[in-house]
């Protein structure tokens, strides 16, 4: 089922709210283009109270035409959050500390947003798991490429990259000046593959200090360069500096149509968590996203 896809930079920006109730309090992300609510943390008075906030959530995103909301949350408000209306989609094993899961939880508010983009997801998963072992991951680059570690002076040839390679994105990829700003502040870490001056290949890594956990993200790779195994390498790479830092969970939340990407997951061990119903804007439409983690 396709949506009504338009420019990102046609849209009003993401933007964080505090959003307070007499027995509540969350802190949002609200994405006009990708369409949802994502409660990043909140705090609630007693089970019961899930509801209001949901209640003053659902009033919010239907004034401005968001049609889902999602958060992920300890198995402390597992059921107040389902009896608030909300539908346990996937998890992540050991994303607090590496030692409890983190469960998440979405809610629809069109019919629409909640019929799955890929109906064949779960096959597809069941013939990765099947058929891949941990550990196949091919670790050997190809003759003339190198890593790099993301740096200020990479951001234009990652954002010139980006946009070669997705036609949508739920963030602003595509402008330098984002990506610059996310290594400044430190929320992630970029790695780069380059054919002698050429960026070919690129990932990131948006870490939680706090939580010790690390989602594993923004793979892209040339198209003249695919086949060649640089997802899986560079992956490998990032795993290596994150477990020597002290990250306890690895994660990601991929294209369930990207037979390439959940492989490359599949083959390095990681666990299949469940599936996101149209969670995000990425490749001219909204789209199902798999889960996957990994407790290091």
């Amino acid at each position: 089922m396709s949506f009504e896809i338009r420019d990102i930079e046609n849209i009003d920006p993401d933007r964080c709210e505090i959003v307070t109730g007499t027995d509540f309090k969350c802190n949002i992300l609200i994405s006009p283009y990708n369409r949802r609510i994502t409660i990043n943390n909140f705090k609630l008075l007693r089970d019961e109270n899930a509801g209001n906030m949901i209640h003053e959530l659902i009033e919010k995103a239907s004034a401005s035409g968001l049609d889902k909301i999602w958060t992920k949350s300890d198995a402390r408000w597992k059921q107040a959050l389902l009896n608030a209306g909300m539908k346990l989609e996937a998890s992540i094993q050991g994303y607090f500390k590496g030692n409890r899961t983190a469960f998440i939880f979405a809610l629809y508010l069109s019919r629409r947003r909640q019929v799955p983009s890929n109906n064949r997801s779960r096959e597809l998963v069941d013939k990765l798991l099947s058929s891949s072992k941990p550990g196949m991951v091919k670790r050997k680059l190809p003759p003339g490429v190198s890593l790099k570690w993301g740096q200020a002076q990479h951001c234009q040839a990652l954002a010139r990259l980006y946009r070669r390679v997705f036609t949508t994105y739920p963030f602003p990829v595509y402008d330098h000046c984002y990506i610059k700003s996310i290594l400044n502040n430190g929320r992630a870490y970029y790695l780069t593959a380059w054919y002698q001056e050429e960026l070919i290949a690129a990932s990131s890594a948006e870490v939680n200090y706090i939580q010790r956990n690390a989602e594993m993200t923004d793979f892209a790779t040339m198209p003249e360069w695919t086949g060649q195994g640089l997802a899986g390498i560079l992956l490998s790479q990032m795993e290596s500096r994150l477990n020597k830092e002290g990250f306890r969970c690895l994660y990601t939340i991929a294209r369930s149509s990207s037979i390439g990407m959940n492989s490359v997951f599949a083959k390095a061990g990681y666990r299949y968590d469940g599936v996101l119903i149209n969670n995000c804007n990425i490749g001219e439409d909204f789209e199902d996203m798999n889960v996957w983690s990994k407790v290091i």
